[in-house]
C-alpha cells in the first residue's frame, strides 16, 4: 500500500513538473513535422510490471480530467508518523482542491476569522451568469451551512475573513442534488461583512487523514452520516463513541446544535477512511451554546487537548437544499427583460 501511495504522489509531483516546464519547450522551427491528418496516433507505452502499467494507465486517465489534475495537483504531504495508528497518516490539502473545483480567488487580507462551517456571518453578495450578466444582488445574514442563497455559496465563505472578497464559479456537476437543473454554472461575488460568534478556529488545530481517493469532497451545507470517537489526550480515555450507542451520526454539515469542531472537520473531508483531528475542549461546544447533542449536560475543560475521529462514512447523496431553480428563475427573467 505504501508503495502504491507513493507511485501516485511521484506521478503527481512529475506531472505538476511537466505542467510547468511544457510552455517553454518548443522544439526549433527546422524539426517540426507537417500535419499529417491520416496519420494515427499511438497510445503511450508503458514499461516495467503488470501492476505498474495498471497504474501508470489509471494516473493517465485521471490526468484526461480536470478534477483528475485538480486532486493530484492538491495532493498532500505524507507524515513521518501515524496519529490514527494506521501506519500511514496524511495532512490533506482540501483547502486547495476545493479553491480549485470552484475557481476561487481571495482578495484582501480580511480582519476577524476565519469563518468555519456553522458561523452566522453577514455577507454581501452577487451572483452572475457565466457572462457576466447580473442576475441577483443582495445583504443577507444566515448560518454557513443551511444554504440560504445558493448551493456552493456557503462552501465559497468558509475560510474568509471580514473584509476579504471571493470571486468563484459554481458548477452543478458538483452538486448532485442539482445536476438535472438546465443551469450547469454560475458565477458569485461576495463580500464577508461580519461573523458571530467569534470563536475562531486557530492553527492548533491538526487535521490528518488515513487514506487517499478520488473523489468529490463533502462541502459545508452538505449531509454527513459517520460514526465519531473522542479521546482526551491526557490520559487516553474515551469519552464518546457513537459505535457504542449502535447507532451513525447523522448531520447537516454546518448544524448549530453539533460541536463546531464537527462541522469545521467535516467541510472539504473526502468521505472514505478516518479523519483524525486535534483541538481544545473550547471548539468542542456548539455555535448555539456551551453544550451540544453530543456533550447534552456536560462541557469539556476549554484549554485542554482532545482527539476526535470520524469514521465509517456512508457515501449518501447530499442533503438537498437551495437548488439551481432560483437562479434559473433570475436568469430567464433577465433573459425576458432584455
Amino acid at each position: 500500500m505504501q508503495k502504491l501511495l507513493t507511485l501516485i504522489i511521484t506521478g503527481a509531483i512529475i506531472y505538476m513538473i511537466f505542467q510547468q516546464s511544457l510552455s517553454s519547450m518548443k522544439p526549433p522551427e527546422h524539426l517540426k513535422k507537417p500535419d499529417t491528418p491520416d496519420q494515427e496516433q499511438k497510445p503511450a507505452e508503458f514499461s516495467g510490471t503488470f501492476i505498474e502499467k495498471t497504474i501508470s494507465g489509471v494516473l493517465l486517465n485521471v490526468l484526461k480530467t480536470d478534477e483528475g489534475r485538480l486532486f493530484l495537483e492538491s495532493l498532500i504531504q505524507p507524515m513521518n508518523k501515524s496519529v490514527a495508528g494506521s501506519g500511514a497518516s496524511f495532512e490533506m490539502n482540501s483547502d486547495k482542491f476545493i479553491n480549485a473545483l470552484f475557481k476561487i480567488n481571495t482578495f484582501g487580507n480580511g480582519e476577524k476569522g476565519p469563518a468555519s462551517c456553522g458561523h452566522i456571518v453577514t455577507v454581501q453578495y452577487k451572483i452572475l451568469s457565466l457572462t457576466n450578466t447580473l442576475l441577483e444582488e443582495n445583504t443577507a445574514t444566515f448560518p454557513l451551512g443551511s444554504n440560504k442563497i445558493a448551493p456552493g455559496l456557503d462552501a465559497v465563505i468558509v475560510g474568509m475573513k471580514t473584509g476579504q472578497t471571493r470571486h468563484a464559479t459554481i458548477s452543478s456537476k458538483y452538486f448532485p442534488e442539482t445536476y438535472s437543473n438546465k443551469l450547469s454554472a454560475f458565477k458569485v461575488n461576495v463580500l464577508l461583512k461580519e461573523i458571530m460568534p467569534e470563536n475562531f478556529v486557530d492553527n492548533n488545530v491538526k487535521i490528518f487523514d488515513d487514506q487517499l481517493s478520488y473523489k468529490i469532497p463533502l462541502f459545508c451545507g452538505g449531509k454527513a452520516v459517520y460514526d465519531a470517537k473522542i479521546t482526551k489526550l491526557s490520559d487516553g480515555k474515551v469519552i464518546y463513541n457513537s459505535v457504542d450507542t449502535g447507532k451513525k451520526i447523522s448531520m447537516q454539515i454546518g448544524n448549530l446544535a453539533y460541536p463546531m469542531i464537527f462541522s469545521h472537520s467535516l467541510h472539504n473531508k473526502i468521505p472514505v477512511g478516518n479523519r483524525t483531528v486535534i483541538a481544545k475542549g473550547k471548539l468542542f461546544k456548539s455555535y448555539a451554546s456551551n453544550f451540544s447533542t453530543i456533550f447534552p449536560e456536560n462541557s469539556l475543560p476549554e484549554d485542554e487537548y482532545f482527539m476526535v475521529e470520524f469514521f465509517n462514512f456512508d457515501n449518501q447523496m447530499p442533503t438537498p437544499g437551495t437548488t439551481l431553480d432560483k437562479i434559473q428563475g433570475l436568469q430567464n427573467d433577465n433573459m425576458i427583460a432584455n
